[in-house]
């Protein structure tokens, strides 16, 4: 029994291994997208996807609170005994210490064999084959206009409710029912996109989850996109899309934002098609923002009464939800970032916009040939 008791601690050697591992792939991006996020990762996001996906409830949100009460209880025992046992208290310790150490190791390696090696797969653009260059700010401002003009005639599409906000048509449970068919739609046209599994999980706690300012989370040891429900409709579905654009491998949050943006862009419903481009027009107009309030300030002026109503309830939404919790968690996500190689941390978000400005170069030049 005792030899069975310390062979499990064998199991500790999973974090140097997983360490490491993620290092080998860091080595050379072309291997791990051909052998694992082309290969391996198709495997796994199929049986996780199938297995869990089918539920309708998050089994993520399920599970956490379970763990940590375990964890707790747990800790309160390793607290207990350290207390009672002087003479063991040394062994007590030891013991302690190596199961916590046990299930890191455990968890780190499973987060880095299901899902983490995506971190390191190729560059999107490269897999699309767009060249991403430093722009000037008239050829942002240029792109931003392009992209507005889409957004306002979008927005003449969607339905209102009574306060003139955007609504999903039926309601949030339709568009977490309708969510996977811009994959499908997508899949033909767009290297490195491929069928979804299961449907976006409405997160059950998401008031709660609110005052952490997060609007989705995707679940790699569950494969499952959980998404917030308080968030304004008008942002749900692009979300949606960002949280797929995890499961199917693409880890970093820059690109699974732009995915969502492709994805909304050939959803056969226009409330997706809206949602993406206004989450895109978003990221733009910050990125003209940054550069000259002035063109940004006119390019506002241009946006449709419906869509500063939209951006208007996204702002309340923010003030609402604002305070210390969403500060931690800003801090928390920036480390988490940098440590999976997205040096710019939370900014990783905003380059998003060169994508976007690829593009936009890519369909202006071959439309003048």
């Amino acid at each position: 029994m005792r030899n069975k008791l310390q062979k499990k601690y064998l199991l500790i050697l999973l974090l140097p291994f997983g360490y490491l591992l993620n290092l080998l792939s860091r080595t050379s991006s072309t291997v791990t997208e051909a052998v694992y996020s082309n290969g391996l990762y198709r495997g796994i996001s199929w049986l996780i996807g199938n297995l869990w996906g089918w539920l309708p409830f998050s089994v993520m949100e399920l599970l956490f609170p379970v763990l940590m009460l375990i964890a707790l209880w747990r800790i309160a025992v390793w607290t207990g005994r350290l207390i009672r046992d002087r003479e063991k208290r040394w062994a007590v310790f030891r013991k302690g210490v190596m199961d916590a150490l046990l299930v890191v190791s455990v968890v780190y390696f499973l987060f880095i064999a299901l899902w983490g090696l995506n971190y390191n797969r190729r560059n999107l653009a490269d897999i699309l084959d767009l060249e991403v260059r430093p722009s000037t700010l008239e050829e942002l401002v240029e792109m931003t206009e392009e992209l507005l003009e889409k957004t306002n005639k979008l927005r003449e599409k969607v339905q209102e409710d009574e306060d003139g906000i955007t609504v999903l048509d039926g309601g949030p449970e339709g568009a977490f029912a309708r969510a996977g068919k811009g994959y499908l739609a997508a899949a033909d046209y767009i290297p490195g996109i491929c069928k979804v599994y299961g449907r976006p999980k409405p997160l059950i706690f998401s008031s709660a989850i609110a005052y952490t300012h997060i609007w989705g989370i995707y679940s790699p040891f569950t494969g499952e996109p959980n998404i917030n429900t308080k968030i304004p409709a008008p942002m749900l579905p692009s979300t949606m899309m960002h949280e797929f654009a995890h499961q199917i491998g693409f880890a970093r949050e820059d690109e699974a934002n732009y995915i969502s943006y492709l994805t909304c862009s050939y959803h056969p419903d226009a409330d997706f098609r809206y949602s993406g481009s206004l989450h895109a027009l978003n990221y733009s107009m910050n990125a003209v923002y940054s550069q000259d309030p002035e063109a940004w300030k006119d390019l506002y002026n241009k946006l449709s009464d419906g869509i500063k109503r939209d951006l208007a309830e996204n702002a309340k939404y923010h003030a609402k939800y604002a305070g210390p919790v969403r500060e931690a968690l800003t801090k928390t996500n920036d480390a988490y970032l940098k440590a999976n190689n997205q040096k710019d941390g939370e900014r990783s978000y905003g380059r998003m916009v060169d994508l976007l400005l690829a593009q936009y170069r890519y369909e202006k030049e071959n439309t003048k040939r």
